[in-house]
């Protein structure tokens, strides 16, 4: 069973009534098997990110089907199967990197001594063990995205979706986060992250797939 699977999804939106629709994504069709690390490339605007949204239920398609492990990306029991890092992401400012992580695993039903352990473990693995008890209003852009990256990863889920996890981090950060990735394979995860970074797939990469409007190419 492939851990994703895009069908000839169309994705269209309506800028204005002068211009009419924009069509995101023409008859895209994709497969990761699991385990993979799979690289979603393409230059920005290419519909990475309406694709994403689309796999993790924060779109729906106009025509076309996304499956994860085979299931409806909508249903509650697929999505504790995910964990998703969002494009330019925003927390809130005012908790620290770890009331932000204990915040999100009591959502992913997480508690007590497991949660904080957790939290702990992966503030250091992505670099914030110096950094978990200040507030996210002072961090920095690639602070930010390293505390995302912690969240997608707390509740240990099978597929991990990044969507631009190299995004703000300076050239050491990249290479932890490919260390991060590499590490995740090698636990029996499955990831699926968008880049529009050649160096950065090509060093960690099963397969990629290059779309550019829209369509796979």
């Amino acid at each position: 069973m492939n851990a994703i699977e895009l069908r000839e999804l169309n994705k269209s939106f309506r800028l204005d009534l002068k211009v009419g629709r924009r069509q995101a994504l023409n008859a895209l069709s994709l497969t990761v098997q699991p385990g993979e690390i799979y690289g979603f490339l393409g230059p920005n605007g290419a519909g990475k990110t309406t694709s994403i949204k689309i796999l993790v239920s924060l779109l729906r398609a106009d025509s076309g089907t996304a499956t994860i492990f085979g299931l409806d990306p909508t249903r509650n029991d697929t999505r504790k199967r995910i964990g998703y890092l969002p494009e330019s992401p925003v927390f809130y400012d005012q908790l620290t990197g770890r009331e932000f992580l204990r915040f999100c695993g009591k959502l992913c039903g997480m508690r007590g001594p497991d949660l904080e352990a957790r939290s702990t473990r992966l503030l250091e693995e992505v670099g914030l063990g110096h950094a978990g008890d200040l507030q996210i209003r002072r961090y920095s852009k690639g602070m930010n995205q390293r505390v995302g990256i912690a969240q997608a990863l707390l509740h240990d889920p099978e597929l991990v979706i990044l969507d631009e996890p190299m995004s703000g981090l300076d050239p050491i950060g990249r290479a932890e986060v490919r260390d991060l990735i590499l590490g995740l394979k090698k636990r029996g995860k499955t990831v699926f992250f968008s880049t529009h970074i050649i160096p950065d797939v090509e060093m960690i990469c099963d397969r990629i797939g290059l779309i550019n409007r829209g369509r796979m190419v």
